[in-house]
């Protein structure tokens, strides 16, 4: 799962959950749990999964919309398939570790709440009529302080524009990719019988 909202996105904050995590016997840090709703054009679904749009959509215009001049069409998939109808909103398995969570606050962004090395759990997709999706999701962090605890507390129930922005992926290279200029077992042997 790869799930992540690029660039200024508004999401509403449904909860927040402030914890403690105890680390070894006797040490306990501060944790927090944010719930967030963002809703989306369907589209981004397939940041998920490629086949997801057209499992849950169906293409063509939606049956009580029409289109108003100068005003873009947010999909060409609006209407809801018979699946999406009758699945509802769907629990999406998996979470996503490494991630970074932006809330902005203000013009100059000084007074920006980061939250790094987020785990993105339970995340839940809602396709509505129209072409929208709701995504409703958790991102949990322990690495805070009291100051942003208390910054994130207030904003319980309000609409702030978010970025969540997902770990790089990392790069690991098969077993039998071999470093430019290093010797094979082939090349070892014919090297120490002379060859």
């Amino acid at each position: 799962m790869r799930i992540e909202f690029i660039g200024k996105t508004k999401a509403t904050f449904t909860a927040i959950d402030i914890q403690s995590l105890k680390m070894g016997q006797t040490d306990v840090v501060p944790a927090v749990c944010v719930h967030l709703k963002i809703t989306q054009a369907n589209h981004t679904l397939k940041m998920l999964d490629k086949h997801l749009l057209g499992m849950l959509f169906q293409k063509g215009a939606a049956p009580n919309q029409q289109a108003l001049d100068g005003i873009p069409t947010v999909s060409d998939w609006p209407t809801l398939s018979n699946i999406a109808e009758r699945l509802g909103a769907l629990n999406w398995d998996g979470e996503q570790t490494g991630a970074t969570l932006r809330i902005y606050q203000g013009v100059t962004g000084d007074e920006d709440i980061v939250l790094s090395d987020c785990t993105v759990r339970k995340v839940k997709i809602d396709p509505k009529e129209g072409g929208a999706v709701d995504y409703h999701l958790q991102v949990y962090t322990s690495d805070v302080d009291q100051d942003t605890i208390g910054a994130l507390g207030v904003l319980k129930s309000l609409d702030r524009d978010i970025e969540l922005v997902a770990a790089e992926p990392v790069k690991q290279g098969r077993i039998d990719d071999k470093p430019k200029g290093q010797n094979t077992p082939e090349k070892a042997l014919a090297g120490a019988v002379g060859g």
